[in-house]
C-alpha cells in the first residue's frame, strides 16, 4: 500500500479532495415538489403525494399512482412560452422535467399536454420503457406536436391506456431558454432534436445502427488478439490510475448517502452531467462547472468511481477488497438510478465525454464483480450507449472524426466493446471499431476536425492545441494497444498522427505554445505532453518495423522533464535526446510560421478570412482582440523555456501590446469583448474573421522563411484599422516590414516591439548604448536615427524606421476570465504610428539571443547604417528584403501583377516567393499561396445599411467544410532557367527574351520548392 500513501500525499498537495457539504442550485421557476403545491391537481382516480422515496432536485419528489386508462394530474400555472424570432433563434423555449419509473412500462406511454383556457395547443409522448430517473428538454416549436402558444396555463400528464400504476416528478420547468443545439433525443423521446448532427448528440442515431461488418465464427488469433488488447487495455489503466486509502474511500462513498428502499431500489445525492447546469443559465446562475463542482457532479463521482476500482486491484487484503467491491457495487447501483443507463439523455448530454471520461476505466477494471453481481451486461450497455459506441457499426463516409471524440469518446468506445460478452459479437464490433478510427485520422478538408495536411489539429475551426493535447491522448492510446494485432491502425493513419504529434514539438518550445495558439486561454500555461510521445515511440514504427520508434522516442527524452519508467527503459536500450528542432517551418492552415535555432523559436501568426483571429467567451479571453494581428512572440528563456519565462505574465499584461501585433491602443476596458450567440449553430463566443485571404507563411529549404498578411480588423470593433505586414526570418535574424497602415480613431495605433514582466524592477535594459536599470521610466525615441534596444531577455531590435514608445512602470490591465483588476510591473516598447495613421510604415530588425560579439558587431554596424539586409521594395504591392549572410531573398507579395525585382518579375496572384544564390548556376526557389481558397471570390461578409460588416458565427458558412482550392500561381524569372528535377508542383511554360515563367501547382498554403538550373548562353531566347 506505499504507492496509495504516496499517491495520497499527492492529491493532498495538489488539493484533490472532495468535500462532502454541497448546495442545490434552486430557483422559483424549479418546481420541486418538496411539500403540496397547490397548482397541482388530479382526476377521481388518481392519488399525488410528496415523497422522499426518489428525488432528482433537493429532497423530495412528487408521486403519482393512477388506477384508469383516463386518469391524469395536471400543473396549472403560467407557462412563460415565448415563441422564436427566426427559423435559426440560438434559444428555443423548451419544457425541462425529471420522471422516475420503478418497473419498465412496456405498454404504454406518457403524454404531455399544453393547455390554454382548457384547449391543447401542444404536446408530445414519451416512452416510458425504463427503470430509474430519466430527463428531458423538448423545445416547443421544434419537438412537439401541435401549436404552442403564449398565454398557456396549465401542463396535463396521462398515460393513456394503461389502467394503473406509479411514476415519480420532480424538477419541472414549465418553460425556460436553451441553447438550441444541445436537446439531446434518446429511447424515450427519440423525436427531439432530429436533424443535429452534433456528434455528443447523436446517440440514439447510433445506438440504431446496423452493422456493416458480418457476424461470423471467430479465428483463434482474432480471439486471442482481443484478450491481448484487453489485458493491455488493464495494464494500462491500473499504470495510470491512482487511489486514496480505504478508510478515504469509504468516506468519499458515504458522501452519496446512498440507501436501499424497502422495495430494494436506492436513493442518494442526485447526479447530473455538469453541463445540465447549462439549464439555469436563464435564471442568472453562476457557469455550470460551478453550479456542479461537487459531488452532484459526474466527473467528481466517476473519479470516485476510478479510486476504488485501482484500489481494488492494489489490495491484497480479502476483507478490503470485498468491502472495496461493495463501495463499487452500491456507487454503481446509484448511478444506473439516477439515469445514467443506455437510452438515457437527462435532457443534453453535449460534452459529456468529459464528465464520463473515469467512468470506462473504471468499470472496466471491475468487470468480474459486475458479472458477480449481475450488473454486466446493464453497464456495458451504458458504456456503450454514453461513447456513443455505435457510430462504429457502418464505415464512415467522411475523413476524419472531432478531436472532442478522439480524447473522450475513443478508448471509452473500445473499453465498452472489450465489456461485450460474446466473443462474435465483440470481435465483430472491433473490426469495425478499426475501420471507424482508421478514417478518424485522414485528413479532412476546410476547417473540419481533425489532422490537417501540414501537422496542425483543428477544433472550434482552427489550429487549436489546448484540445489537440487532449486529442492525443486517445489518438495515441488507440495505437498503442492496437499494435501487432489484427485491429492495430494502418501505417497511413499512424503516419498522420505521428506528423502532427512530431509538429506540435516544432510550435512549441520546450513543452509550451506561443500565446497566438492559446486560443480562449491566453494564461501562458498551456502546454503538450511529453507521455505522448513517450507512448506512441513505444507503438513502434508506422511500418511495423521497429518496436520503438526512434524518432519518437528521441523527441520524448528532450521533452520529458523527470526520469520515468519509459525514459529509463529508451535509455537502457541506446536512445538518446534528440537535439532541440532547429530549421523554419510553415503551417498554413494555422496561419503561423515559426523558426529556430538552437534552444530558442520565433513564431508570426496571423489571421484571415478563412481563420479567426482569436476565440473569446463570456468568461474567457475578455480582452485577447488583438491575439493574431501579425504577431511576433520570441521564446528563449526561462528553466525551462516557457511564456512565462519568456517575460510573460497575464496578470497586468497590456491587451493592446502582443508583441509583433499592430492595434489601436485602447483603454483597456473597452478592449472587453462583446460576446453575442448569434444564431442556432454557435453559442456565446466571439470568433472574428477578417475579409482578408492573404495571411501565411513560407519556408524555404527547412532553413529559412517568411509571413506575411493584409491585416484588416473587423467592423465590429475597428474596420478602419488596415496594416501590411511582413517578416523575413534569416537565421537569428528577424526583419519586419510594415505599410499601409492606417486607422481613423484619434487613439494611437502602435507595433509593439516586445511586453516584458519585470521580476526586479531595477533589471537592465540596453538603450541605444547604454544600460537602463531606471524604474519608472518613459523616452519617445525619435524617428530621425536607428534606435537600439533590448527586450531584457537578450533579444535586441534595431528599428530603422518609426518613433519608438519605450517606458516600464507598474500596468493596471483586467484579467482575462472575470475581469477583475490586475497589475505588474512590465517594460513595454512600441513603434507609435499617431493618430489616425494613414500610410504608416516601420522597418526593424531582431538580432535574437546574440553573443557579445555579435551584439555589439551588430550594434556598431546600425550606428553607420550598415544593416545585414537589404530592404528591395516597401510599399503596397510588395516588401522584399535580401539577406546578405545567406544570400537569401524573401518576396512578400501582396498584389498579383508587375514585382520588377532583379529577380521575379511578375506574378499571376499575391504570393509568397524565397529564393536563395547556391551557386552562380543554381538556385533554389520557394513558392507559396497562402490563400487556402477554401472558397473563391470577394469575401462572403454581409453588410448594414451603413456599409459595415456584420458580425456572422464562424459555424454557419456555407464553405466550411469546402476542400482547399488549387491555385496555378505563374512566375516570371529574369534569366533562362530549367526545373533541376521533375515535379508535379511546377513546371516551365514560357523562356524567352531572357525571361522564364514557371507555374506552381499550389493547394493547403503549402510552400512548392524546386531547384532551378541556369541555362547556357545558346538556349537563351528560345521559346519552349
Amino acid at each position: 500500500m506505499q504507492r496509495v500513501v504516496l499517491v495520497f500525499s499527492f492529491l493532498l498537495l495538489l488539493g484533490i479532495t472532495y468535500s462532502q457539504d454541497f448546495k442545490e442550485y434552486n430557483h422559483a421557476a424549479i418546481i420541486s415538489f418538496e411539500e403540496p403545491d397547490s397548482r397541482t391537481s388530479h382526476d377521481a382516480h388518481s392519488t399525488l403525494t410528496i415523497t422522499s422515496e426518489h428525488y432528482k432536485h433537493l429532497s423530495s419528489s412528487l408521486k403519482w399512482s393512477w388506477s384508469s386508462v383516463d386518469s391524469y394530474w395536471s400543473i396549472r400555472d403560467e407557462v412563460a412560452y415565448t415563441a422564436p424570432l427566426t427559423d435559426s433563434a440560438p434559444r428555443l423555449c423548451t419544457f425541462v422535467f425529471w420522471i422516475y419509473s420503478k418497473e419498465p412500462v412496456t405498454n404504454g406511454h406518457l403524454k404531455v399536454e399544453f393547455l390554454k383556457k382548457g384547449r391543447v395547443t401542444s404536446h408530445f409522448e414519451y416512452g416510458l420503457n425504463f427503470s430509474g430517473w430519466r430527463g428531458a428538454w423538448v423545445a416547443f416549436d421544434r419537438d412537439m406536436e401541435g401549436q404552442p402558444e403564449v398565454g398557456m396555463d396549465e401542463v396535463r400528464f396521462s398515460v393513456p391506456g394503461v389502467n394503473s400504476g406509479t411514476l415519480f416528478f420532480d424538477h419541472v420547468i414549465l418553460a425556460s431558454m436553451q441553447d438550441a443545439r444541445h436537446h439531446t433525443a434518446d429511447f424515450q423521446a427519440p423525436f427531439i432534436n432530429v436533424r443535429t448532427r452534433n456528434h455528443w448528440l447523436i446517440l440514439n442515431d447510433s445506438w440504431n445502427k446496423e452493422f456493416d461488418v458480418p457476424l461470423k465464427p471467430p479465428s483463434e488469433k482474432e480471439v486471442n488478439d482481443a484478450a491481448q488488447i484487453a489485458n493491455r487495455l488493464k495494464e494500462y489503466f491500473l499504470e495510470e490510475g491512482c487511489t486514496l486509502p480505504l478508510s478515504m474511500l469509504r468516506e468519499e462513498v458515504e458522501a452519496y448517502r446512498i440507501t436501499e428502499n424497502d422495495d430494494g431500489t436506492v436513493r442518494g445525492v442526485p447526479l447530473f452531467l455538469e453541463r445540465f447546469g447549462e439549464t439555469y443559465e436563464m435564471f442568472g446562475a453562476d457557469r455550470y462547472h460551478k453550479i456542479y463542482n461537487n459531488i452532484m457532479g459526474m466527473e467528481k463521482f466517476n473519479a470516485t468511481l476510478l479510486r476504488v476500482a485501482v484500489a481494488y486491484h492494489q489490495s491484497e487484503i480479502p476483507a478490503e477488497r470485498r468491502e472495496l467491491e461493495d463501495l463499487f457495487v452500491t456507487m454503481i447501483r446509484h448511478m444506473l438510478d439516477q439515469g445514467f443507463q443506455a437510452g438515457s439523455a437527462m435532457g443534453t448530454l453535449h460534452h459529456s465525454g468529459y464528465s464520463m471520461e473515469q467512468f470506462y476505466p473504471a468499470v472496466f477494471l471491475m468487470l468480474e464483480p459486475l458479472e458477480r453481481h449481475g450488473l454486466r451486461t446493464t453497464v456495458q450497455q451504458a458504456a456503450e450507449w454514453f461513447a456513443g459506441t455505435g457510430e462504429a457499426r457502418e464505415k464512415p463516409t467522411t475523413p476524419g472524426t472531432d478531436v472532442d471524440t478522439f480524447n473522450t469518446n475513443l478508448i471509452a468506445r473500445l473499453t465498452s466493446i472489450l465489456m461485450i460478452e460474446s466473443e462474435p459479437e465483440k470481435i465483430r464490433y472491433l473490426h469495425a471499431f478499426k475501420q471507424w478510427l482508421d478514417n478518424g485520422y485522414q485528413y479532412t478538408d476546410g476547417t473540419r476536425g481533425t489532422f490537417k495536411i501540414d501537422g496542425t489539429m483543428f477544433h472550434h475551426r482552427h489550429h487549436y492545441p489546448a484540445y489537440a493535447v487532449g486529442g492525443f491522448k486517445g489518438a495515441v492510446e488507440a495505437i498503442y494497444l492496437l499494435r501487432g494485432t489484427d485491429f492495430k491502425i494502418s501505417e497511413r493513419s499512424h503516419r498522420i498522427l505521428k506528423n502532427a504529434l512530431l509538429s506540435m514539438r516544432v510550435y512549441c518550445n520546450l513543452r509550451t505554445w506561443p500565446l497566438s495558439l492559446s486560443g480562449r486561454h491566453p494564461d501562458g500555461n498551456g502546454q503538450l505532453n511529453p507521455e505522448h510521445y513517450g507512448l506512441l515511440s513505444f507503438a513502434g514504427s508506422p511500418d511495423g518495423l521497429h518496436d520503438i520508434d526512434a524518432e519518437v522516442a528521441g523527441a520524448y527524452l528532450r521533452l520529458v522533464d523527470s526520469v520515468t519508467n519509459r525514459s529509463r527503459e529508451l535509455v537502457d536500450l541506446g536512445f538518446s535526446p534528440e537535439k532541440s528542432p532547429s530549421g523554419n517551418w510553415t503551417f498554413n492552415y494555422s496561419s503561423l510560421n515559426v523558426h529556430r535555432r538552437d534552444d530558442w523559436m520565433v513564431s508570426a501568426m496571423g489571421h484571415s478570412r478563412y481563420l479567426w483571429s482569436s476565440e473569446i467567451y463570456r468568461g474567457e479571453n475578455l480582452f485577447g482582440r488583438y491575439m493574431t494581428h501579425g504577431s511576433l512572440q520570441i521564446l528563449a528563456t526561462g528553466n525551462p523555456i516557457s511564456n512565462e519565462g519568456s517575460g510573460y505574465r497575464q496578470e497586468g499584461w497590456d491587451w493592446n501590446h502582443f508583441p509583433g501585433t499592430t492595434a489601436t491602443v485602447l483603454p483597456i476596458e473597452q478592449l472587453r469583448a462583446d460576446v453575442k450567440n448569434l444564431d442556432d449553430v454557435s453559442g456565446f463566443e466571439e470568433m472574428l474573421l477578417s475579409d482578408e485571404s492573404f495571411s501565411g507563411g513560407i519556408s524555404l529549404g527547412g532553413k529559412q522563411g517568411a509571413f506575411g498578411m493584409k491585416l484588416h480588423e473587423h467592423d465590429k470593433y475597428n474596420g478602419s484599422l488596415r496594416a501590411r505586414k511582413s517578416f523575413f526570418f534569416f537565421d537569428n535574424r528577424v526583419v519586419a516590414l510594415g505599410s499601409q497602415i492606417e486607422s481613423a480613431l484619434p487613439e494611437e495605433t502602435h507595433t509593439t516591439l516586445f511586453q516584458t514582466y519585470l521580476e526586479e524592477v531595477d533589471k537592465p535594459f540596453f538603450l541605444n548604448g547604454q544600460t537602463n536599470a531606471t524604474f519608472p521610466y518613459l523616452e519617445m525615441l525619435p524617428n530621425s536615427k536607428v534606435n537600439v534596444l533590448s527586450d531584457g531577455l537578450n533579444n535586441l531590435f534595431f528599428v530603422n524606421r518609426g518613433e519608438v514608445m519605450f517606458k516600464k512602470e507598474e500596468q493596471h490591465s483586467f484579467h482575462e476570465e472575470g475581469g477583475l483588476p490586475t497589475r505588474n510591473n512590465f517594460a513595454l516598447a512600441a513603434i507609435n504610428h499617431g493618430s489616425r495613421p494613414n500610410n504608416g510604415s516601420y522597418e526593424y530588425m531582431i538580432l535574437v539571443q546574440p553573443d557579445m560579439a555579435e551584439l555589439e558587431r551588430a550594434y556598431t554596424n546600425a550606428l553607420a547604417g550598415n544593416f545585414p539586409y537589404d530592404v528591395l521594395r516597401h510599399d503596397s504591392l510588395a516588401h522584399v528584403v535580401r539577406d546578405r549572410a545567406t544570400g537569401t531573398t524573401g518576396y512578400v507579395i501582396f498584389e498579383a501583377g508587375e514585382v520588377s525585382n532583379d529577380l521575379i518579375l511578375r506574378v499571376s496572384h499575391p504570393t509568397l516567393v524565397m529564393s536563395q544564390e547556391m551557386s552562380c548556376n543554381q538556385l533554389l526557389l520557394a513558392v507559396c499561396d497562402p490563400d487556402l481558397r477554401f472558397y473563391e471570390g470577394p469575401a462572403d461578409e454581409v453588410y448594414d445599411e451603413k456599409g459595415k460588416t456584420v458580425e456572422r458565427s464562424v459555424y454557419s458558412r456555407e464553405w466550411i467544410n469546402n476542400p482547399s482550392g488549387i491555385s496555378f500561381v505563374k512566375v516570371t524569372l529574369a534569366g533562362c532557367w530549367k526545373i533541376g528535377a521533375v515535379t508535379p508542383y511546377a513546371k516551365v511554360v514560357a523562356s524567352a527574351q531572357g525571361q522564364t515563367t514557371i507555374e506552381f501547382k499550389c493547394q493547403h498554403g503549402m510552400p512548392r520548392e524546386v531547384l532551378l538550373l541556369r541555362e547556357d548562353s545558346q538556349q537563351n531566347g528560345q521559346a519552349r
